[in-house]
């Protein structure tokens, strides 16, 4: 590998290091405690700075809750297999609307992930205000929802399933009273939560307000 390409894969390392802690809300302090380093060494990592040991690298990911494996299989591609354990996913959004990162498919030809997705009461998710390439399905699990599709509009309750083209602007909106939780997919990924928000910021589980 040339001094270019290793400058760049050692930025990407620390650019998903980073994202990943700041979208689980958790500070540098705290990580570069339980990882045993400085908190200038983990800066200086997810900055791209430095080119760590192996071993500083697992005790990062260990102390972010980051699967290593993970984070190599991204980084080589190619992955047959992906699986996702509960406490160790993605979430982003607020009280209005959470998106949480089920699953992505493995890295290859055919890109996909699978959300949860929930609503609250008179809120709207704006799922893409101009559209996108690709298709979204979803299944609803509770709550009631309107779906905007263009000029179309499509009520849909608890037990209803839904697919269409993503490249027409689309949103989701809960005007009933209980909160809206579905199942949904889309194909390509609309988004790869371990790539920084607009600006550059990641948006932490904690954060308030929408998204699209």
């Amino acid at each position: 590998m040339n001094a270019v390409a290793l400058k760049q894969l050692i930025a990407q390392i620390g650019q998903m290091l980073r994202v990943y802690r700041e979208k689980r809300g958790q500070n540098l302090s705290e990580v570069a405690n339980r990882a045993n380093i400085s908190v200038s060494m983990l800066s200086q990592i997810e900055r791209g700075k430095v080119n760590p040991s192996i071993d500083t690298l697992l005790r990062v990911c260990e102390s972010l809750g980051f699967d290593a494996v993970d984070l190599f299989r991204r980084i080589a591609r190619g992955q047959n297999v992906t699986i996702r354990h509960p406490g160790g996913r993605l979430k982003t959004g607020g009280p209005a609307v959470t998106y949480e990162q089920l699953i992505m498919s493995p890295e290859g030809a055919v890109p996909a992930e699978l959300l949860r997705l929930e609503v609250a009461p008179g809120k709207t998710a704006g799922l893409s205000g101009e559209g996108h390439e690709g298709i979204e399905m979803g299944y609803v699990l509770a709550g009631s929802a309107r779906l905007t599709i263009g000029s179309e509009k499509y009520d849909l309750t608890a037990g209803d399933s839904i697919a269409f083209y993503s490249h027409v602007p689309h949103t989701l909106t809960n005007d009933g009273t209980k909160p809206f939780s579905a199942i949904w997919s889309a194909v390509p990924p609309h988004k790869d939560y371990l790539e920084p928000d607009p600006m550059g910021q990641a948006t932490a589980v904690t954060s308030n307000g929408e998204r699209d």
